[in-house]
């Protein structure tokens, strides 16, 4: 749950560079969103509320780890945040359930949660191949010896 004491203020980089004095003022009040024509928006705020932000997320992150010990994990709570584990097997919502709370907690060690979101995104990629119907039984699977070319399917 997110609770906004402030709206984000949105403003183009020119404003920041013509009026610099009202956008550092609103980032005295909460966020600054600053959009680029030509990249990705940046967010001004604060420093100590950044600093404050990283380390709720961290406590967070550790208190969620701890928590959750490895070697009695529940996996049957995990379709409630992340439904897509249904297609996942038993053995895999385990191997999930465990790689998230070793990463999570590496990640809360060193304030950096990037590793995280890839893990998610990595796991949530696999339960749509199941859905999808590819094999995640790797004895299943076979290795070719030799490349074998084949054409490109966007050309035919």
């Amino acid at each position: 749950m997110s609770t906004k004491l402030h709206p984000r203020r949105i403003v183009r980089s020119s404003e920041l560079s013509r009026n610099s004095a009202s956008v550092f003022e609103a980032a005295d009040a909460g966020p600054v969103e600053i959009t680029r024509r030509d990249g990705e928006s940046l967010v001004l705020s604060r420093a100590s509320d950044a600093r404050r932000q990283e380390e709720g997320v961290g406590v967070a992150a550790s208190l969620l780890a701890a928590l959750l010990p490895t070697h009695d994990l529940r996996t049957d709570g995990l379709e409630i945040p992340f439904p897509w584990v249904h297609f996942l097997s038993a053995d895999d919502r385990e191997a999930f359930a465990l790689e998230l709370v070793n990463v999570t907690r590496a990640c809360a060690a060193v304030g950096r949660f990037d590793e995280l979101i890839l893990t998610l995104a990595s796991w949530q990629s696999t339960a749509r191949a199941v859905a999808d119907g590819l094999t995640a039984d790797p004895a299943d699977l076979g290795w070719l010896d030799e490349p074998i070319p084949v054409s490109d399917p966007h050309l035919g």
